[in-house]
């Protein structure tokens, strides 16, 4: 067992919808939030040690989720490959033809808790006991569980 958390970051819009969906999920895991895809790009090439997990909202405003893991993928961090998108609306057929194309995983909101949970942990190498959460942003946690499916 080890004695870290998982590292995780999450790409989300301003409202930070997909934080507060992820949030009881998240509870044991080091968190950072980027505000946009831009902010992710430095933070995962700038910003410190790599993220064990990349929680993306696959319609972020300025760059959507498929454009950021192009992206990221022409880089040698392996970032692409840590992404897990978050859907909470309807797929189109063009974002659900992506999903068929790439091996990442979706997870749909409201999302399982303990099944996010149980991702971050297999992702960051950790046993089954995990830390309190940091999450290093304002936004407020919700009270409300969350639930996922594809995880």
């Amino acid at each position: 067992m080890h004695n870290r958390r998982g590292r995780v970051l999450v790409v989300d819009n301003p409202t930070r919808s997909l934080l507060l969906g992820l949030a009881d999920a998240l509870a044991g895991h080091e968190v950072e939030v980027a505000r946009d895809a831009f902010d992710a790009i430095y933070r995962i090439d700038c910003a410190g040690p790599a993220h064990d997990v990349i929680f993306c909202d696959l319609s972020c405003d300025q760059l959507p989720g498929p454009e950021l893991w192009a992206f990221l993928g022409l880089s040698r961090t392996g970032a692409a490959q840590r992404m897990v998108f978050v859907a909470s609306s309807p797929l189109r057929p063009e974002t659900r033809a992506f999903l068929e194309r790439v091996p990442n995983l979706c997870v749909n909101l409201p999302a399982d808790a303990e099944a996010v949970d149980a991702l971050v942990a297999r992702r960051s190498g950790l046993g089954p006991r995990l830390a309190r959460a940091s999450i290093r942003d304002d936004a407020q946690r919700p009270s409300a569980p969350a639930k996922a499916e594809g995880a």
